[in-house]
C-alpha cells in the first residue's frame, strides 16, 4: 500500500465491521495515519488485493523486536471474498516476510470471530496471550483516589505542549514497558506518531504524575476515536497507555491518575470508558482497572508460529 491507498483501505475495514461488529471503525484520517508511520515498510510490510478496483484484502505486516523478533500480522478480508483462500494466502505472505527478517508470526484474533480463530489454529498457531478490553460506564461515580506523598498531578491539556512533555514521557514510557510482554522501546519520532501526535489523542483529560525534579513517574494518555464517535454517536474515552516506572509501582499511581482522567472524561460528555489489558500484565493492572469499575467486554488471543521455510 501507499498513503493514497488509505481511502481504499478504510472502505474495505467498513465492510468487515459491517459483518464482524467487533467495534472497530476506522476513516480515511486513520488510515492514513498508519500508513505514514516512521517504522513502517510499506514496501514489504503492507499488501492490498484487489477485484477491480474493489479492496478485498489486504494486510500490514511490521517487525517488533521487543522481548522477540515478531512479524505481526494483522488482516482483513472482504466479507463476501471471505472462504476464497484469501486469508490463508495473506498469512502465508507474512510468514515469507517473517522468514526474510528471521522472526516468528503473529497473529491478534478476536475471540468472537470463528473463522478467524480457525484460520490461526488451522495454520499451526500456538495461542500464547490473551487480552481483555475493559468498559467502565461513565455515568457510574467516580471515586478518587490520592497520589502518593512526593508526587503531584499534571494536566497534559487542552494545549499540549509536546516540547516540554514528549521526551519526559517517552522516557518514563520505555521504561515502565521495558518488563511488559512484546513491548518495544519506542524512539522519538515513533512515540510521536502513534501516541501523542495522533489526530485522536485528547490532552485535556490525559495526565501524568511528577516527581518534585520535573521526572514523570506515571502518566495516562487518553484518546477519543473520531470515527467511531462519528458512527456511533457515542463518545467513549479510550485509555490508551497507562505506564507507572518501577520504583513508583505498587503505591497507587496508576489509580490515581485513572481516577483523575475518568472523572475529567466525564465531565466532558464521554459516556464511557474502554481499555485493553495483557491479561498476565506484570504490574497488576487488572486488579486496578477492576477497582476503578471496569469490566470485562472482549477478548483477543495473540497466536505465533513458525516463519516460512525459505525456498
Amino acid at each position: 500500500m501507499t498513503p493514497g491507498d488509505a481511502g481504499l483501505w478504510a472502505e474495505l475495514l467498513s465492510a468487515c465491521e459491517e459483518v464482524d461488529r467487533v467495534g472497530e471503525h476506522y476513516d480515511e484520517a486513520d488510515c492514513a495515519e498508519e500508513l505514514t508511520a516512521p517504522d513502517l515498510d510499506l514496501a514489504a510490510d503492507s499488501l492490498l488485493v484487489l477485484d477491480g478496483g474493489r479492496p478485498v484484502a489486504a494486510a500490514m505486516m511490521p517487525l517488533r523486536t521487543g522481548g522477540f523478533r515478531r512479524v505481526v500480522v494483522d488482516g482483513a478480508v472482504h466479507p463476501a471474498y471471505r472462504g476464497r483462500g484469501l486469508g490463508t494466502a495473506l498469512l502465508d505472505r507474512a510468514r515469507r516476510r517473517a522468514a526474510q527478517r528471521d522472526a516468528v508470526v503473529a497473529l491478534w484474533v478476536d475471540d468472537a470471530l470463528p473463522d478467524a480463530v480457525a484460520l490461526a489454529s488451522g495454520s499451526g498457531l500456538t495461542p500464547v496471550r490473551w487480552w481483555a478490553e475493559l468498559r467502565r460506564d461513565l455515568a457510574q461515580p467516580v471515586r478518587p483516589v490520592p497520589l502518593p506523598d512526593g508526587l503531584r498531578m499534571v494536566g497534559l491539556g487542552p494545549v499540549y505542549d509536546a516540547d516540554r512533555w514528549d521526551e519526559p514521557l517517552r522516557i518514563a514510557h520505555n521504561a515502565a514497558f521495558v518488563d511488559h510482554w512484546g513491548s518495544t522501546a519506542l524512539s522519538a519520532q515513533e512515540w510521536r506518531h502513534h501516541e501523542t501526535g495522533s489526530r485522536n489523542f485528547r490532552p485535556e483529560v490525559s495526565v501524568a504524575a511528577c516527581t518534585p525534579s520535573g521526572d514523570v513517574a506515571g502518566y495516562v494518555l487518553a484518546m477519543e476515536f473520531t470515527a467511531e464517535t462519528a458512527r456511533t454517536g457515542i463518545r467513549e474515552l479510550h485509555v490508551a497507555t497507562v505506564g507507572t516506572v518501577r520504583e513508583w509501582r505498587g503505591r497507587g499511581v496508576a489509580g490515581a491518575l485513572l481516577a483523575r482522567v475518568l472523572a475529567a472524561g466525564a465531565a466532558a460528555g464521554y459516556a464511557r470508558s474502554s481499555l485493553t489489558v495483557d491479561a498476565d500484565n506484570p504490574t497488576g493492572a487488572l486488579g486496578v482497572y477492576g477497582r476503578a469499575g471496569f469490566a470485562a467486554h472482549r477478548r483477543r488471543t495473540t497466536w505465533t508460529g513458525p516463519a516460512a521455510t525459505p525456498a
